[in-house]
């Protein structure tokens, strides 16, 4: 693999590229992260690197053509997350060998030595360290915060869907990446570092009553707030549950995920006020951005899907039958 091909996914409108260490390390620095740079490999250097910043963390995707070394740290008040991504698999954080299967924490002020072969990189994202404290005792109520750096293990399956999550974020073509996308990519990132790292003592067990009020409860927030951004966070202070327990009694009382319960309240929504809309006072995309939906293309995919026809044809149907 060619290092143009490694580094081919990086959106090509959002990707600065750099011919010396001393750019990169300028260009980290403008984005508050400390990242002293040293070239190992010979030859000439490139790299690329796509930022983008969001209300709730700061999203990185960066690849390398050279070995190199360097020191890594969280801006202050915050968290790194790094996804480590090399050809080889490999990637020596403060003298442990990481692989593509691996997540890195990193704390303000607990920075790590990073040794990476050449074609490596990342993706990652930075979030106020406040948050990180308080989503985790949201999410994950049993786990205990490492004090300095923290390697997470992980599957390829759950690893390759965040780092494809960080990679869609920063490729996002609208000025405002949408709110509900990148609190799912916290959530689900913290849900792996809760439950991939031990636990002080198992989450409580509830009686069946209790994880039907759970189901109950979880079902009521949706149904009010479907058109909303709708956090499982939200859902966890909702229930009072952590996130493991919150979708297991889901799914057993409904048999579904509380994401595909979520879709079918919006679709079913949408197609109600599309079917009774007037085709020359109503649009697709204002009905859909009223329900929930901010990528369109997904929401006409799933709405075919569900309804067999387009929300086009349902919003024309109405005029045909006046």
């Amino acid at each position: 693999m060619t290092y143009e091909e490694f580094a081919s996914d990086l959106p090509v409108s959002r990707t600065i590229v750099f011919t010396s260490v001393e750019e990169n390390e300028d260009a980290f620095i403008r984005c508050g992260v400390e990242q002293p740079m040293r070239q190992l490999g010979k030859g000439a250097y490139r790299s690329d690197l796509a930022v983008r910043s969001t209300e709730q963390a700061d999203l990185y995707a960066d690849r390398y053509n050279k070995a190199l070394s360097m020191y890594l740290d969280a801006p202050k008040g915050s968290v790194g997350l790094l996804f480590p991504r090399s050809a080889n698999g490999q990637f020596l954080a403060c003298g442990q060998n990481l692989t593509n299967q691996n997540l890195l924490v990193i704390r303000n002020g607990s920075g790590a030595d990073i040794v990476i072969p050449d074609r490596a990189g990342s993706e990652a994202f930075t979030m106020s360290e406040a948050r990180f404290i308080e989503m985790t005792e949201v999410l994950c109520p049993t786990y205990v915060r490492p004090v300095g750096m923290a390697v997470i293990e992980g599957n390829t399956t759950q690893l390759q869907a965040l780092r494809l999550s960080v990679l869609n974020l920063v490729a996002h073509q609208e000025v405002v990446p949408n709110h509900e996308q990148v609190a799912n990519l916290l959530e689900a990132t913290i849900t792996l570092i809760g439950y991939s790292s031990g636990q002080r003592q198992p989450e409580c067990l509830l009686t069946n009553a209790g994880r039907v009020n759970v189901a109950k409860l979880t079902q009521e927030f949706i149904e009010e707030k479907y058109c909303e951004a709708v956090r499982m966070e939200d859902l966890c202070r909702a229930t009072g549950v952590g996130i493991r327990t919150l979708q297991r009694s889901f799914r057993e009382y409904f048999d579904l995920t509380i994401t595909d319960y979520l879709r079918t309240v919006r679709l079913d929504a949408a197609h109600r006020e599309l079917a009774g809309a007037h085709v020359s006072r109503s649009s697709v995309t204002q009905i859909a951005l009223r329900h929930g939906f901010s990528h369109l293309g997904r929401f006409s995919a799933q709405f075919r899907e569900r309804f067999g026809q387009s929300p086009r044809e349902t919003l024309a149907m109405r005029a045909i039958l006046s």
